[in-house]
């Protein structure tokens, strides 16, 4: 007996053991090359002292730790305990690697470059508590573990690509924006500064370019745009407030690449300055959905507009890398350009795609004189040769990248299918799908080495990995870019800093859920929480967190869950499943989308016979998506026309029989995502097919009927113009 309770007391010591040592492990994001962990912790309290010739990391881990903790660190080694930041340029340490040293009486940070440093400080702020990273916090004394780390990134190249064109954001975004970065070891900005829908830096030549391009509405150059309204939307960054930024982000080691948009996704530069555009009459429309958004090739006048723009750009980005854009280029503007066709007959070029690569070797001259290297979307190594200098950004899947590669093109890696964070994380959330559905999972396992046969002198033309967002969809909900981003771009730092061999999604899921979210709580981030997974089977609703610890919480009459919603503890009986919603929870202050059971029909729609008839000519209606879509009531499929919608025009749902149901649901634009909506508009109801009666006012593409008689006909009717050259229209939601 006394054998049995000497072996029970020694299982759970060895169980108390463990739960400390998982207790104490540092979990790191991004995983660091090699961490040994050792006995024995290092206090930080006002009795450290912090010496160095690191001085920006230096007053940088200060000033974190008074706000995080209130703790003074002295300067100089006076205190009982010392912290220790060193730059040593003749240290063997890797380009952006550190050595971290935590012992009981000393922590030190080695490094060979400033680069290095300011990682070393980021890992030792992730061995503290997660409260270090907000602002009037009161931790006191800290213990870090003792733990000796080396460390360095796979690539050199880190990025995060962010559109503010389509969306604009104000200065404290951005700079919230390179905190949030840096924490993540990520080194590079990609600043998305012109496109179609807005042009956002201060070019002193060209005043109009701001004055007038940086603005979206009624009565502006630029029309509406993805959810602007009709209202005057957008803004503009001035020079010093641009050199503002760049500063502050170099001090975080994260180098900002501007990125002119062009030839095409211009708009905003050619209705500013209408010169700059071909000459035709060409209607075609862009990928994008814009008409007359490309920049003349044939017009020698717009190469010094160009120079002009590219000199003042250079005064305020310093980064050796300097993007000119060459994506989707509509060039049906150039094959209808009396300049362009004089051009190409001159120049003896057969196809429109030679007029590109010119633009790019022009683009290459010009740039390169500023002692800069040209960067271009990946369709810039179709139609010739490129210097071997310029750089390429694959985009448009890991295949066109490679292809970048193997011409002898380095190359930034960012294919849409796995970095590309406008698209959707699920199907049932907002964004894009056409490159995928884009989830925590797909980001952490892009690999352009692992996943191309490259050779070793090619792998070198690898520079890294970007992740991307679009911001056509941001207008809502609030923080939404937050949302996209993280923890997405979590997996993608990892992807980019920890050597392959090291990588394990499991294991970083882990350390994400553990305690990474707490830290991007206190950054300060509203990031995605992931729903919890329902079934239905056997009469039982049987729900699986999405991680160890997550408080599900759910609702019995299909609303929304909140806070106070009774928390999920096991299996629920019921026969009346398609009643319950479930949502995450994060400290009450985060919660995921709110989902049902996902192998049972949640919503019983009525399907009654429909016709439709509308304001819109039959030449406008998308073939690939016709009108004929929205009498099947598939809810993923829509109606698009090929136009701007303006005051008067409708859209009419005409039943064969009237409908007796108690709520109908009218969507617009393109579903889950309500691209393409009314914006400014109504809908109309009628019991008799004849006369009708005023109902909601759409809101974000969404109206709502409840009628008190059998509906006979509902109409669409739009109010204002709408903000975008197309519009798109979905079936019914017809309840009883």
């Amino acid at each position: 007996m006394k054998i049995f309770v000497k072996i029970m007391a020694l299982a759970i010591l060895g169980t108390l053991l463990a739960s400390c040592c998982r207790q104490n492990e540092p979990y790191l994001v991004p995983q660091p090359q090699n961490v040994t962990l050792n006995t024995g912790t290092f206090t930080i309290d006002n009795n450290v002292s912090i010496l160095g010739n690191a001085d920006f990391e230096i007053e940088y881990l200060k000033d974190k730790l008074s706000k995080g903790a209130s703790v003074s660190l002295q300067e100089g080694n006076g205190g009982k305990r010392v912290i220790e930041i060193k730059i040593d340029p003749e240290s063997s340490i890797e380009n952006e690697g550190y050595r971290l040293s935590v012992l009981p009486d000393k922590i030190t940070i080695l490094a060979s470059g400033k680069g290095g440093a300011f990682y070393g400080v980021q890992t030792l702020l992730q061995l503290m508590p997660a409260e270090i990273y907000s602002e009037g916090g009161n931790l006191g004394k800290i213990k870090v573990p003792c733990v000796e780390i080396e460390d360095y990134p796979r690539f050199g190249y880190r990025g995060a690509g962010l559109d503010v064109s389509r969306t604009f954001f104000p200065l404290e975004t951005i700079y919230d924006f390179i905190d949030w970065i840096s924490y993540h070891k990520i080194n590079t900005f990609h600043w998305h500064i012109t496109d179609d829908n807005g042009w956002r830096v201060e070019i002193k030549k060209y005043p109009l370019l701001t004055e007038k391009g940086a603005w979206r509405g009624p009565d502006e150059v630029l029309p509406p745009a993805y959810g602007s309204g009709n209202k005057r939307y957008g803004g503009f960054y001035t020079q010093e407030e641009i050199k503002e930024v760049v500063k502050y982000a170099a001090d975080r080691n994260i180098t900002i690449i501007p990125e002119i948009d062009m030839p095409g996704h211009s708009k905003a530069v050619i209705e500013t300055y209408p010169q700059v555009g071909c000459t035709n009459k060409n209607k075609t429309m862009s990928v994008n959905g814009e008409v007359n958004n490309v920049w003349c090739i044939g017009k020698e006048s717009n190469y010094a507009m160009i120079e002009d723009i590219v000199a003042e750009l250079v005064e305020l980005f310093p980064s050796r890398l300097i993007h000119l854009g060459g994506d989707e280029v509509n060039m049906d503007n150039w094959k209808n350009c009396p300049h362009c066709q004089a051009f190409m007959r001159k120049m003896g070029m057969k196809e429109e795609i030679e007029l590109l690569n010119y633009f790019v070797r022009r683009m290459e001259k010009i740039v390169n004189k500023h002692g800069r290297v040209l960067v271009g979307w990946d369709e810039i190594i179709k139609g010739g040769d490129l210097e071997p200098s310029t750089t390429v950004y694959g985009w448009g899947s890991m295949k066109r990248g490679a292809n970048a590669v193997r011409q002898g093109q380095p190359t930034v890696f960012l294919p849409g299918q796995y970095c590309y964070l406008d698209m959707k994380q699920s199907p049932y959330e907002r964004g894009h799908n056409w490159a995928a559905i884009v989830t925590l999972d797909s980001c952490y396992k892009v690999d352009p080495i692992k996943m191309n046969d490259f050779t070793p002198e090619e792998e070198k033309l690898v520079l890294g990995i970007q992740g991307n967002l679009w911001c056509e969809l941001l207008d809502r909900p609030e923080r939404f870019m937050e949302y996209q981003f993280f923890p997405r771009l979590c997996a993608i730092s990892e992807a980019a800093w920890t050597s392959a061999e090291l990588k394990n999604f499991d294991d970083f899921y882990g350390r994400l859920t553990s305690a990474h979210y707490d830290r991007l709580h206190n950054m300060g981030i509203k990031f995605r929480l992931p729903f919890p997974e329902v079934v239905y089977e056997d009469g039982i609703l049987k729900v699986t967190p999405p991680y160890e610890g997550a408080v599900v919480r759910y609702t019995t009459d299909a609303s929304d869950p909140d806070t106070s919603s009774q928390q999920y503890k096991g299996e629920i009986k019921t026969a009346e499943p398609e009643k319950y919603r479930f949502a995450t929870f994060y400290k009450d202050c985060n919660q995921s989308i709110t989902v049902g059971a996902s192998n049972i029909e949640l919503y019983h729609y009525l399907t009654p016979e429909v016709s439709i008839s509308s304001s819109y000519k039959e030449n406008e209606s998308n073939k690939s998506f016709p009108m004929k879509n929205i009498t099947t009531y598939d809810m993923k499929k829509y109606w698009r026309v090929n136009r701007r919608s303006y005051p008067g025009d409708f859209v009419l749902y005409t039943f064969a029989e009237p409908v007796e149901c108690g709520k109908i649901t009218v969507e617009t634009g393109v579903p889950n995502i309500t691209f393409y909506s009314c914006t400014e508009g109504h809908v109309e109801y009628s019991y008799n097919g004849t006369d009708f009666i005023k109902g909601d006012e759409f809101v974000y593409g969404t109206a709502t009927v409840r009628p008190e008689d059998k509906v006979k006909a509902v109409k669409i009717v739009f109010d204002g113009m709408s903000d975008a050259l197309i519009t798109s229209f979905q079936n019914l939601r017809i309840e009883k």
